[in-house]
């Protein structure tokens, strides 16, 4: 029933629309649902996707290993070959259909450390603090408490939201290798947190997934903001309309407005009109391009790919920021120690035991990522290696300061990024305990867990952006991973750090071997190798349109429209300026949320 309230072409084509969203992803949809609460205002949605209600690929708690690399799923963007990671490219997944990469992801619900959002407001940002952050975060989940709450399901009810469209709750399937890892740590100074949702990550937590306890299915962008909101008249949302372009017109100031959409929808070409704004929500990766494929971008780039140039911003597509991960540490673990990984899952007689085992497994059965610990340097290593870290980068930005060759607006973020990183009160790596297999093939027979470790706010930067004319080539991406060293530096700590974690009490009494990399990689420069040889991201891309003053690198103002523009605007995790310690899908909710305020106020809607 509700892929028949979907609009059809007929609907949509041709017509006007008050407000047009690129992109009927996690913003998008959430964003839609906000605006269309006026009915005097009417929203169109064109989603790149299919709808995908009711599918088990995505409903199911482990259905997004089953999307990866599918192509209805996943839009499998590639990065170019990483220089600085031996010549690898790296897979950046992307959901594809309506609820985007909320659709496909880990399920981890985790908001950001205070001062990561206090810093994007330090650079020129009014009003993008975290205690408005923390409060659209709260509007966007309906936390459900446990039934039958584990020493593990720590919270302060004053950090959850009630009324909020998205369900949230404890995971009631985990591997039983988390505590064990949170003792080790806690034996080596870490402490267990009792609260990470108000906006202090630091220690080790069991997170909050994004599961409906009534169903035991995820909770996504389509399910908590769209099918509540379909049957409103003024709200049209298409699917597989493939958006190739922006039309716009310049006006006697110079300034650029929106006039209509260009997109593609069974095999043909349509257009749709702007009555007020453009949005793009397509996200970090693919709105970048299509601002460049509309005319929008860096003159010199878009007269090399001949697009006619509409209005020069030459920080489109930069500032590129994305956590990069190690993901080939992995323990065998011993049997018969109620262990539960994804691979014995798919095993049905293992799943049968399970269920009779005890009356808290019951089908639908499903592991979600419920083993996160958030780490400062100065725990990883010794205060000699942290220091001498810390001072590499202090001397970068000094030299920087010296002869200009780091934008001043690219040093005012290492500034902020330096001041958190020399804070011991504030994380700078995530560890992950994870009983996910992520390798193809026949499933092992035996537990095995892995350890993954992250680097929260990385000084590397790179680019997105537009290969070609032709909208179905995809952008070019480079990430840039490990130009700067100390992201290198920071991750090889917490791999050391993690590998000692394993090999220390509670998990270690469990563990049986390491089977990878395994005891011949030893040496500072061995781990180095490996690291670079196993690094993949953690698909958390921001900072291709960021949200910063104009002659600072930016693209888009505190109301976030482009720079330029009269009606132009970006929700999605691509305007903000800097990395989050966090994993980013509340974030790019509650940017959302406050978009939709922002949007509302500039057009005296709010009142109504």
């Amino acid at each position: 029933m509700s892929e028949q309230k979907l609009a059809k072409i007929d609907d949509v084509a041709n017509h006007t629309f008050d407000f047009v969203i690129i992109g009927g992803g996690t913003a998008g949809l959430a964003l839609a649902a906000r605006l269309s609460e006026d009915p005097n205002i009417s929203v169109a949605v064109l989603e790149a996707g299919k709808a995908h209600f009711n599918d088990e690929l995505v409903l199911g708690v482990q259905g997004w290993m089953r999307q990866f690399m599918n192509p209805e799923y996943d839009w499998r963007f590639f990065t170019l070959p990483q220089v600085h990671a031996n010549g690898k490219p790296t897979l950046w997944s992307r959901g594809k259909g309506l609820g985007g990469s909320s659709g496909m992801n880990f399920l981890m619900w985790t908001r950001p450390q205070r001062q990561d959002i206090d810093a994007i407001e330090a650079l020129g940002n009014p009003g993008w603090n975290w205690e408005r952050f923390y409060e659209y975060s709260k509007k966007t989940e309906r936390f459900v408490s446990p039934q039958k709450a584990t020493v593990e399901d720590r919270y302060s009810k004053d950090a959850v939201g009630t009324n909020g469209p998205l369900p949230i709750s404890f995971a009631r399937t985990v591997s039983n290798a988390e505590q064990p890892f949170r003792k080790s740590l806690e034996e080596l100074g870490v402490h267990i947190s009792n609260d990470a949702l108000s906006g202090d990550t630091l220690g080790a937590w069991k997170p909050v997934s994004i599961i409906d306890p009534a169903t035991n299915t995820r909770s996504y962008s389509t399910t908590g903001y769209l099918l509540p909101t379909l049957d409103r008249p003024n709200l049209h949302v298409l699917t597989e309309a493939y958006v190739t372009k922006i039309f716009t017109e310049t006006t006697d100031d110079g300034s650029v407005v929106a006039r209509a959409l260009e997109f593609e929808h069974g095999g043909k070409t349509h257009s749709v009109s702007v009555g007020k704004e453009a949005i793009l929500s397509a996200g970090a990766i693919k709105s970048p391009q299509i601002l460049e494929l509309s005319g929008i971008g860096d003159r010199a780039l878009l007269e090399r790919l001949g697009i006619p140039v509409k209005l020069d911003l030459p920080a489109v597509g930069t500032n590129v920021q994305e956590h990069g991960c190690h993901n080939a540490t992995a323990y065998l673990m011993q049997e018969g120690k109620n262990i539960i990984t994804s691979d014995l899952l798919r095993d049905p007689d293992f799943r049968a035991k399970l269920v009779e085992s005890s009356p808290d497994y019951a089908e639908p059965l499903g592991l979600a990522f419920t083993g996160l610990n958030f780490l400062p340097i100065q725990k990883l290593t010794s205060p000699a290696r942290a220091a001498e870290i810390i001072s590499s980068i202090e001397a970068k930005l000094a030299q920087g300061r010296a002869n200009g060759s780091i934008p001043p607006g690219l040093q005012a973020q290492y500034e902020q990024q330096l001041a958190m990183l020399k804070d011991p009160a504030v994380p700078d790596v995530e560890i992950m305990v994870t009983p996910f297999s992520f390798k193809p093939g026949e499933p092992a027979k035996k537990p095995i867990i892995a350890i993954l470790s992250a680097v929260c706010r990385p000084f590397s930067r790179g680019t997105i952006h537009a290969a070609s004319a032709d909208p179905k080539d995809p952008p070019v991406i480079d990430p840039q991973y490990f130009a700067e060293s100390a992201d290198l530096d920071i991750l090889v700590e917490a791999w050391k750090f993690a590998r000692k974690v394993a090999n220390t009490g509670a998990f270690k009494e469990l563990m049986v071997a390491e089977v990878s990399p395994g005891p011949d990689v030893q040496t500072d420069e061995q781990i180095r190798e490996h690291v670079k040889n196993n690094f993949v991201t953690v698909w958390h891309t921001c900072g291709s349109l960021s949200m910063l003053p104009k002659d600072k690198g930016g693209v888009v103002n505190p109301k976030l429209k482009v720079y330029g523009t009269q009606n132009i605007r970006v929700v999605d995790l691509s305007i903000l300026p800097l990395q989050l310690t966090t994993h980013t899908q509340s974030a790019v909710y509650a940017i959302a949320e406050q978009a939709a305020d922002i949007i509302k106020e500039d057009h005296d809607l709010l009142r109504k």
